[in-house]
């Protein structure tokens, strides 16, 4: 008789609330695109959307403030 055992289930797929993410390249970002500075959307300030503005430049979308950013920083976008 088979066991009904979630801790030892190989099978456990994310739920159908998640997000996904695709990492690329500051740089590979055309401008006015939404990019987000983590894959993980309940970590606080690191969720917070941002736009591109410029080549190095971003606006955060909560504070409105532009920052700079290297064009090798890691960012992520939903799919």
């Amino acid at each position: 008789m088979s066991v009904n055992n979630p801790a030892g289930d190989y099978f456990n797929p994310p739920s159908n609330m998640s997000q996904d993410f695709e990492e690329f390249w500051f740089e590979d970002l055309e401008v006015d695109e939404l990019f987000w500075q983590t894959n993980k959307p309940k970590e606080g300030e690191a969720s917070i959307p941002w736009r591109k503005t410029s080549l190095t430049e971003g606006m955060n979308l909560k504070t409105q403030k532009i920052h700079n950013f290297d064009r090798k920083t890691k960012v992520f976008q939903k799919i």
